[in-house]
């Protein structure tokens, strides 16, 4: 009797009341309890590794060595041709993404929901982009990039839903600032290009970038706690094939306004830097008149000052957005300063200008980045999280971080071939951002 009413005598019951006061925010939804900081670094650790080597595979592949691989081969009017490989295989991706999501939130087994999408996604990925420097028209080249999509967001939905699974609310700006990495990775892409652009042995670099892909999802697993079986989990075991399709519906807007307005700043956001960004190599072979090899320099250059800058932007934003318990402001700031890179880009026609871009966009898109994920995990409605949705809202986020990485290069290339100029596109880049982050700031529920 003593011992069961201790606690109202003791001082830290008489200042508490009867039961100690627990942030809520502070606990895990796997596990009911808060995390030590042993977990948080070891997810932190995880998500930084995972977004710098998978951004810099695909800005290697994708961003870099595919565009001079198209002008390699002899294929007509490249800028068009990266536009069309590129666009088609996000339209792919912007469904793909979202039903991987929504079908790992039934997938039952020992592995746990995500981590069997992760497994077999990293290899898939892998040889996917490997087969970028294979192939020689756009049609094949467009096949290959579909089957890299298909591994990269088996890899990608289901680890960010980990952010909503199993992490505490108040750590979830500085774990966002680790997939924000993926800022990190864009340079380090670029630097490592500049090693097998224009060179002999340039195929070697399609290797080295199927590699790091495959890696950034096997080291997660690697790093992180093992996932709790799904197995056990309440399911509906009877559902018709109707019950499945049912829930590939996209997510009721009821309820989830604050949702849908995160998701559509996401877009613009997503959109405005890509534009320019995904076509930095032809801005320096095409607006500045630049060599291949001289582009290349300037890209090792560019990767550099945007390596700085990102990790400036994602040091301080994450952490700085949990112990502020806000993530609008931040997010805002940072389309701020990708704004002003544009602005140089359009006022001065030199690789100063371009630096002056990649310094302030690369800046403000960290900063974008190391919060964005928070932000939308979020605002996914609580209803999400007990019907056991949560991979489908992830999924549709991500669906709309898609779409901009579509409709971008489409747009630049249609703009530059109707006006031989990019003048336009660093216009439109800038009124993409403004309209990105009223969006960001109209947003309610969240600070």
């Amino acid at each position: 009797m003593f011992k069961k009413n201790w606690k109202f005598f003791s001082p830290a019951g008489m200042a508490a009341g009867p039961t100690p006061t627990v942030d809520p925010d502070s606990i895990s939804p796997e596990t009911g309890k808060p995390w030590p900081k042993s977990l948080v670094w070891r997810f932190l650790i995880a998500f930084v590794i995972f977004g710098v080597l998978n951004n810099a595979a695909f800005t290697l592949n994708g961003g870099v060595l595919l565009p001079q691989h198209i002008k390699d081969v002899g294929i007509a009017n490249p800028t068009a041709a990266y536009g069309v490989i590129t666009s088609v295989t996000s339209l792919v991706s912007l469904f793909v993404g979202y039903i991987w999501g929504t079908l790992s939130d039934k997938t039952k087994s020992r592995f746990g929901k995500r981590t069997p999408w992760i497994f077999c996604g990293s290899f898939v990925a892998g040889i996917g982009l490997y087969s970028l420097g294979i192939f020689e028209s756009t049609t094949s080249l467009t096949f290959a990039y579909i089957f890299n999509t298909l591994g990269q967001n088996a890899i990608q939905t289901p680890m960010y839903a980990f952010l909503a699974d199993r992490a505490p609310k108040n750590v979830r700006g500085t774990l966002s600032a680790g997939f924000g990495a993926t800022a990190v990775g864009a340079p380090v892409g670029q630097f490592i290009s500049s090693y097998f652009l224009g060179q002999s042995y340039q195929s070697v670099g399609f290797i080295v970038g199927g590699i790091l892909i495959a890696t950034s999802g096997l080291i997660v697993l690697l790093i992180t706690p093992r996932e709790k079986s799904s197995k056990g989990t309440a399911s509906a075991e009877n559902e018709s094939v109707l019950d499945v399709i049912s829930t590939l519906l996209p997510p009721s807007i009821k309820g989830a306004h604050d949702f849908y307005k995160a998701c559509a700043g996401r877009f613009l956001m997503v959109t405005s830097y890509t534009m320019i960004a995904q076509y930095l190599l032809y801005i320096l072979e095409n607006h500045l008149n630049l060599s291949t090899l001289a582009a290349a320099r300037a890209m090792n250059k560019l990767s550099m000052f945007t390596l700085v800058v990102s990790l400036i932007g994602l040091a301080f934003s994450g952490p700085l957005s949990d112990h502020l318990k806000a993530r609008k402001i931040p997010v805002a700031f940072g389309g701020l300063f990708m704004m002003f890179g544009a602005v140089s880009a359009l006022l001065f026609k030199s690789v100063n200008g371009v630096i002056g871009y990649v310094v302030l966009a690369g800046l403000g898109y960290g900063i974008y980045l190391a919060v964005d994920m928070a932000l939308n995990i979020d605002v996914i409605p609580e209803t999400a999280r007990i019907n056991d949705t949560t991979g489908k809202y992830v999924g549709f986020g991500n669906l709309t971080n898609t779409a901009g990485q579509m409709i971008a290069p489409a747009a630049t290339s249609m703009i530059v071939t109707a006006t031989g100029s990019y003048s336009i596109v660093f216009t439109g880049s800038i009124a993409t951002t403004i309209i990105g982050i009223l969006f960001i700031l109209w947003i309610k529920h969240v600070k």
